[in-house]
């Protein structure tokens, strides 16, 4: 009996939570190995935590690159009251783990609260896999840039938060991809969601907004994709309880393969909704639910401006609702020439959004008038256009649709666009199979990890035709990495389009390089990196002060890319060290400091 209290007590002492002293200590995963009595052991890169480890106010913790947490029960994870940062390097991640892989929460993950200091919370380049929470946010806003979450239970969960979300890939969680609430108003660009709602039991979108408090969010420049889970939805915004709305800006996004594109419903939602390609979405099998590029529902305080936006392929293009039956509801503006505002007039292209026989490119279920001018419906004859939209010709107790004037430019059709490496360069190149008014073609440029494009070149178009042209173009990057270029169509009248946009891992067959190690002084592991510009025959050795081989950890052929290799030193002597990279027609040495 004594034997089972006493392995019962060391039971509860090993999985103990631990919170840091708050007497401004600033620690790293060593230091808590060294003072939290069995909560985290191991050493760099490798840790185990098995409880949750509490960052108090006055302290901070530094997670360093090339790090590797195993957490290994469901209420491990970091807690934050104080500092929290876990900054790897783009060649040198961070990993968050757990032995266990599983999509509901094998641990609790990251969690920040109001006493955090936002300004120096950050994560980034990091993967975070199997958690609960990839990060949960109260009334706290830590940046979180450039990560991978996988296969947690919920990407990102906000409540009274506006953290930035930027240039991270949220895949297959188990349910949202980012939810939030309670006046929640983050910066959500770059972003790639994909397959998000594994569980598929209820609609739990990629990006879920609503339904307390004014959550407005800033979501720009993400893919939003599916394939996988029938339920998952797009972007939806909820405004249903009183005192809530959005004034959310939605823009520059492409949202394809969900069960729905953007869905806004309920009252005093005043979006703006914008150069978006939504198109796809009707993973569903079943339209009377699901299917819309854009679902407008709930009641006249409900008023998007809906402009610039590309919307085809889905069940429906624009549907207007207020519950299921006819009666007054929202009131979408989707093009007014009639006021003064340039905001709201239209530049839509609305098409191809069929069910069997029928179009459905707008759909006012609604007694109320809608403004729909100056659209482009890939039709351009009245009869026409009035055949894709279902209001008051088709059923009296329905609002009419203003949909004259309409666009009288068919925009350029897109056969082809790809984006290839030729040696030191990029090869864009395109074709159409017809164009109208067409004046010329521009080409942007940005890396993954910055929000800002670059303008490339130009190449002009060929005005009004309906044959097919071929175009290209070659661009010279200075530095290897992932670029993404867009092409951008300008027609005479001064409006542009985003036609197309596609991502390249570019290396260049003359660029090699030897990183820095991390960290430098180390004890006893360090990550070394390089980058190999081509296939070959590679040499990394490292030497002491004198010249002496003391080990090589490299000697093979080894394709073109990053690597990265650990090298300890727990049976060196404290001093400095060389590392030499050599290839056929490359050679860099570099210096090591080991201090124990």
């Amino acid at each position: 009996m004594k034997f089972i209290i006493y392995f019962f007590l060391t039971l509860q002492v090993v999985f103990a939570q631990y919170t840091t002293p708050n007497l401004g200590v600033s620690w790293t995963p060593d230091s808590l190995v060294a003072n939290s009595t069995g909560t985290v052991t191991g050493s760099f890169p490798n840790y185990t935590i098995n409880a949750l480890v509490t960052v108090s106010a006055s302290d901070k913790i530094t997670v360093l690159p090339g790090s590797i947490i195993n957490f290994t029960s469901p209420t491990a994870g970091f807690e934050t009251n104080g500092v929290f940062s876990a900054v790897g390097t783009e060649q040198n991640i961070i990993t968050f783990t757990s032995s266990t892989p599983d999509s509901t929460g094998a641990y609790m993950g990251f969690r920040f609260n109001d006493t955090s200091i936002d300004s120096l919370c950050k994560i980034k380049f990091t993967k975070i896999e199997y958690a609960y929470y990839g990060l949960r946010c109260v009334d706290a806003s830590p940046s979180l840039e450039n990560n991978y979450l996988y296969k947690c239970r919920r990407g990102v969960n906000l409540s009274s938060s506006s953290p930035l979300i930027s240039g991270n890939k949220i895949e297959r969680s188990y349910e949202y991809g980012i939810t939030m609430t309670l006046g929640s108003s983050p910066v959500i660009e770059h972003n790639e969601l994909v397959n998000n709602n594994t569980q598929n039991t209820s609609p739990k979108n990629q990006i879920s907004i609503g339904t307390q408090g004014i959550n407005s969010p800033t979501i720009k420049y993400n893919r939003i994709y599916g394939g996988w889970n029938n339920r998952t939805g797009g972007i939806s915004i909820s405004a249903l309880l009183g005192g809530s709305g959005s004034t959310s800006e939605i823009a520059f996004n492409e949202i394809f393969n969900n069960s729905f594109g953007i869905t806004l419903g309920g009252g005093t939602i005043s979006c703006y909704v914008h150069h978006n390609r939504i198109y796809n979405n009707k993973i569903n099998p079943d339209p009377m639910t699901t299917g819309s590029g854009i679902n407008v529902n709930g009641n006249s305080a409900n008023t998007p401006v809906i402009a610039h936006n590309e919307i085809y392929g889905n069940w429906w293009g624009i549907t207007i609702q207020n519950g299921t039956t006819i009666q007054a509801g929202p009131q979408p503006n989707i093009g007014n020439l009639n006021n003064a505002s340039t905001d709201d007039d239209g530049f839509n292209m609305i098409y191809n959004n069929v069910q069997g026989t029928n179009i459905y490119d707008l759909y006012n279920n609604c007694s109320n008038d809608i403004y729909a001018q100056n659209n482009d419906w890939r039709v351009y004859d009245s009869i026409s256009v009035d055949g894709h939209i279902m209001h008051k010709t088709d059923d009296p107790l329905r609002g009419s649709v203003f949909f004259m004037p309409f666009s009288q430019f068919i925009p350029i059709e897109l056969q082809s666009f790809n984006v290839s490496s030729d040696g030191d360069n990029i090869l864009i190149s395109w074709s159409t199979v017809s164009e109208k008014n067409n004046s010329h073609f521009s080409i942007e440029k940005r890396t993954k990890y910055d929000s800002e494009w670059g303008l490339v070149g130009n190449v002009y178009g060929s005005g009004t035709t309906q044959e097919v042209h071929n175009y290209s173009f070659s661009d010279t990057p200075e530095n290897p990495g992932i670029l993404i270029y867009r092409l951008v169509q300008h027609d005479y009248n001064g409006e542009s389009r985003i036609v197309a946009e596609k991502e390249i891992n570019f290396i260049s067959p003359q660029f090699f390089e030897l990183f820095q190690n991390y960290p430098n002084p180390f004890n006893p592991v360090t990550s070394i990196s390089y980058r190999l510009g081509k296939d070959c025959l590679v040499k990394l050795t490292v030497f002491d002060a004198l010249g002496n081989q003391v080990t090589e950890p490299v000697n093979e052929n080894q394709s073109s890319g990053v690597y990265t290799i650990n090298f300890n030193g727990a049976s060196l002597a404290s001093g400095i060290y060389f590392y030499k990279l050599a290839t056929d027609e490359f050679t860099s040495i570099k210096k090591l400091i080991l201090l124990k």
